[in-house]
């Protein structure tokens, strides 16, 4: 256990989305959840928002054991669903024949953009649909008030980000938060359509400023690094890092917003409630390390069981580290006082 304050703090949860690479989030947030906090909001998109989901239809149930079992549920659902399923077993995961499935899941990652939306079942994420509703109790999840939730999508016809919380959070919600383009047909919520919403809000994190949250610390658990200068001259390797940009563009932006703003509500007098909210926050950001990166781009499609036990394990020891380096600071003040050094000297 860190030295965490004697107060108890209260924690808002923001999660980024990363397809499978949400089950490192899993580990990062389940390594937390068993400090002595209370969890009081979470902001999620994409895998983020499955996290999420999990989390607090859990949490609902059985408070924080019950959100450590929820994710843990989810993902090995998700894992059993998956068409990868039949490929994880020791005779290829050690051996030659990984290397050619890694290159497989490259040319499957590069052309699925051409038919994967049309293909009947991928198309209309039936496999993700079946692990969801089979793990997560989803009219609990609508139904709960008990940790305020909201996961983002992206509305197909003008780019605007949408966000979801309450009894709006629904199966359909969900798939729309995760909804890639190049895999996945758009989701129809209401009459209209969205995609996923790491293009706009990737996660939100307003909503962990509200009042009636009340959270004192936000604690952004990022999934896809700012910085990454291992970059080949090789088309899925560029074609990975347009994504990555794409989907830390608006952090990116509202980190940089959220982080000037607190400057100046900590030197100014604040009569706007809006600054004295972004004034009381503590911000805390856990980036991953670079063997998440280093993974590559098709392993965010990788979703089997063996593999993502792995990075569950690597979101566990970032989170161990991260809690030995400023977790005595939760409750306290922000371990977050500006953006990361190597991003800030080039927008900067």
């Amino acid at each position: 256990m860190t030295n965490i304050g004697r107060t108890k703090p209260r924690i808002g949860l923001a999660l980024q989305g990363g397809g499978a690479h949400g089950a490192y989030a899993w580990g990062v947030v389940e390594r937390l959840l068993e400090e002595d906090v209370e969890l009081v909001g979470i902001s999620g998109a994409s895998a983020g928002a499955m996290n999420g989901a999990a989390i607090a239809a859990g949490f609902d149930a059985a408070g924080i054991e019950g959100a450590i079992d929820g994710m843990a549920r989810m993902w090995q659902m998700i894992s059993v669903k998956s068409p990868l399923a039949s490929f994880d077993h020791s005779s290829i995961r050690q051996s030659y024949l990984e290397h050619m499935f890694q290159k497989s899941l490259e040319a499957f990652k590069l052309t699925s953009r051409y038919f994967s939306p049309y293909t009947p079942g991928l198309g209309s994420m039936d496999a993700l649909r079946r692990a969801m509703s089979g793990s997560v109790d989803l009219a609990r999840l609508a139904a709960q008030t008990s940790l305020p939730l909201h996961i983002s999508a992206t509305h197909v016809p003008t780019g605007a980000a949408k966000m979801f919380t309450g009894p709006e959070i629904t199966l359909d919600a969900l798939m729309a938060s995760a909804c890639l383009p190049d895999l996945f047909a758009p989701v129809e919520i209401g009459g209209e359509h969205y995609w996923d919403g790491g293009f706009t809000a990737n996660p939100a994190l307003t909503p962990l400023l509200s009042d009636e949250m009340d959270a004192t610390d936000m604690i952004i658990v990022q999934i896809t690094p700012f910085v990454d200068d291992d970059i080949t001259g090789m088309l899925g390797d560029r074609m990975r890092r347009v994504s990555d940009i794409g989907f830390n563009a608006c952090l990116l932006r509202d980190l940089h917003v959220l982080t000037e703003l607190k400057e100046i509500a900590q030197n100014e007098q604040c009569n706007d409630p809006r600054l004295r909210a972004i004034k009381r926050i503590n911000l805390h950001l856990i980036s991953p390390p670079p063997t998440i990166a280093a993974r590559g781009g098709a392993s965010k499609i990788d979703m089997r069981w063996s593999v993502l036990q792995e990075l569950r394990a690597i979101g566990r020891e970032t989170a161990e580290a991260w809690l030995q380096a400023d977790g005595r600071l939760i409750g306290r003040r922000s371990s977050m006082t500006q953006l990361p050094e190597d991003v800030a000297e080039v927008i900067g």
